[in-house]
C-alpha cells in the first residue's frame, strides 16, 4: 500500500513537470524568430527518433545565419548572458523572477520594450520593487542594458565608469543639459556651470566614445529577414496570409512509433510513451506559435489600417496593452510574439514591432510620430525672418487640438534634429 501511494505522488509531480516544461517551451517558441526555431526543432528531433524536421532552410543555412560575432557575449545570445550572470547576482527569488521577466522584454540591442506603467500594471507591483529589479538589471552587463531611452542608455554606460573629473562632468551634461549637449550649445552650458568651453568639449569627448545600444551582435546586419505574415491588399480590403517559405513542419515517424510501441520491454514502453509525449507538446506549441502570430498580426493590421493602405505616413498610437486588451491576452504574450517576426506588405517589409506607436501626451490621440510631422510642417511653413519659438508652437498646436507642454514640443523638435528658433534665424541670416 505504502508502494502504491508513493508511486502515485510521483506520477503526479511528473505529469505537473511535464506542464511545466510544455509552457516554458510553448514561450521559447513564441519569441523566437524562423531561423532560431528550426535550429531548436532539429536539435529536439536529433534525441526524439519519432519525428524529423523538414524546412527549406538547409542546416548549413541555420548555422550561417545564427553564428553571432560579438566578441562579448561569443556564441551565447544576449538573453541566455544575462540569466547566466543573475544565477550569481540576483540571490532573492522573488526579485530574480522579476529581473527575468524584464530581460524577455529586452529588444535585440538591450533596450527595455516596456514602460514603468506597463510592468507595474502587469506584475502588479509596487514602484520600490521594480526599482530594485531595475538596478539589478543595470548592474548587469554589457553596461546599459535596461535603459528605455537613448539618454538612459548613455547614462547607464557612464555610471558603471569611474568616477573620473571628465566622466563626472559628461554624466551632469547628459543628466541636466541633454538637450544643450544635441545641439552643441557649449556657451549656455558653460554660462550655467561657469566652467571653461574646453573642459566641456572634453567631456562631450567621452559622451561621444559610448555606444548608442548596449548590444549590437553584428551577425544582425547580414541575417536574413524571412517574413512570416503577408499582407495582402485587394483594391482597398486588406487580408493577412502566413507564409509557408522556410516555416519548418515536423514530421510524425510513424513506422517508427508502431514498432516501438508493441515492444514488450518496459524501458522501451515508458521511453517510448515519453517521447510521443514531447512530439504532441511540440506540435501543439508550434501550431500554437503560428496562431498566436497570426491573431496578432491581423489585430495591428485592423489598428493601423489608413498606414497600410498608404493614406497616411504616420501610425495610430498603439501600445502592446492595446493588442494584449483587444486579445484578452498578456502584454508579456504580445512583446514575444512581435519580437523578431515581419509582416511583408506590397511597399516593404516591417518587424511587427514598427507599428506600436506611443501617445505623444498621455491625453493625446495622436502618435508621436503624428504630432512630429505636424510640428514639422508649421516649421516649414513660418516666416523665414520671425521663426516659431517652441512657446508658438505649442499654441499653435493646440489650435489643432494637440496639446502638448513646452518642454515636450523641445524634446521632438530636438528629436528631428531641428535648430531652436534664435539658431534657425541666425542660419537664415548667414545663408541668406
Amino acid at each position: 500500500m505504502l508502494i502504491k501511494s508513493s508511486y502515485q505522488i510521483n506520477q503526479k509531480q511528473l505529469h505537473k513537470l511535464i506542464l511545466n516544461q510544455s509552457m516554458r517551451q510553448s514561450l521559447f517558441m513564441l519569441q523566437t524568430d524562423l531561423v532560431d526555431l528550426t535550429a531548436y526543432l532539429q536539435e529536439l528531433s536529433m534525441s526524439n527518433p519519432l519525428f524529423d524536421v523538414n524546412t527549406s532552410l538547409t542546416k548549413r543555412d541555420v548555422e550561417l545565419l545564427a553564428i553571432p560575432q560579438n566578441s562579448l557575449v561569443q556564441d551565447k545570445s544576449l538573453y541566455s548572458y544575462l540569466l547566466e550572470q543573475i544565477r550569481f547576482s540576483v540571490k532573492n527569488n522573488y526579485l530574480r523572477r522579476i529581473v527575468i521577466y524584464l530581460i524577455e522584454h529586452l529588444d535585440e540591442h538591450g533596450y527595455l520594450l516596456l514602460s514603468d506603467a506597463e510592468i507595474l500594471q502587469e506584475l502588479s507591483i509596487d514602484n520600490r520593487t521594480l526599482k530594485e529589479a531595475k538596478d539589478c538589471l543595470y548592474d548587469l552587463k554589457p553596461s546599459g542594458v535596461g535603459a528605455q531611452s537613448f539618454k538612459e542608455c548613455l547614462i547607464l554606460q557612464l555610471q558603471s565608469k569611474k568616477a573620473t573629473t571628465s566622466n563626472l562632468l559628461a554624466l551632469s551634461l547628459l543628466e541636466d543639459y541633454f538637450a544643450d549637449v544635441v545641439n552643441h550649445n557649449w556657451t549656455n552650458i558653460a554660462h550655467s556651470l561657469n566652467i571653461s568651453i574646453k573642459n566641456i568639449l572634453s567631456a562631450f569627448s567621452v559622451i561621444q566614445s559610448l555606444k548608442p545600444y548596449p548590444y549590437w551582435n553584428n551577425y544582425k546586419a547580414n541575417k536574413y529577414l524571412i517574413p512570416e505574415l503577408i499582407m495582402i491588399n485587394n483594391k482597398g480590403k486588406l487580408s493577412l496570409h502566413i507564409t509557408r517559405n522556410g516555416y519548418p513542419q515536423i514530421v510524425f515517424a510513424e513506422e517508427t512509433y508502431n514498432q516501438l510501441k508493441n515492444n514488450t520491454d518496459q524501458e522501451v514502453k515508458l521511453y517510448i510513451r515519453t517521447k510521443y509525449q514531447e512530439y504532441q507538446n511540440l506540435r501543439r506549441n508550434l501550431n500554437h506559435r503560428l496562431q498566436t502570430i497570426a491573431m496578432v498580426g491581423r489585430c495591428i493590421i485592423s489598428l493601423q489600417t489608413p498606414f497600410l493602405l498608404r493614406e497616411t505616413r504616420e501610425l495610430k498610437p498603439l501600445l502592446l496593452k492595446d493588442i494584449a486588451n483587444k486579445l484578452n491576452i498578456s502584454i508579456s504574450t504580445v512583446s514575444r510574439t512581435i519580437n523578431g517576426k515581419y509582416l511583408q506588405t506590397d511597399f516593404g517589409m516591417f518587424e511587427l514591432k514598427y507599428f506600436f506607436n506611443r501617445q505623444a501626451s498621455p491625453n493625446s490621440h495622436q502618435s508621436i510620430s503624428q504630432v512630429q510631422t505636424q510640428l514639422q510642417k508649421l516649421i516649414k511653413q513660418e516666416d523665414a525672418n520671425s521663426p516659431l519659438s517652441d512657446q508658438k508652437l505649442v499654441t499653435l498646436l493646440a489650435k489643432q487640438n494637440i496639446n502638448l507642454s513646452r518642454r515636450t514640443v523641445t524634446k521632438y523638435r530636438n528629436k528631428l534634429g531641428i535648430p531652436n528658433a534664435n539658431q534657425r534665424k541666425k542660419l537664415i541670416k548667414k545663408y541668406c
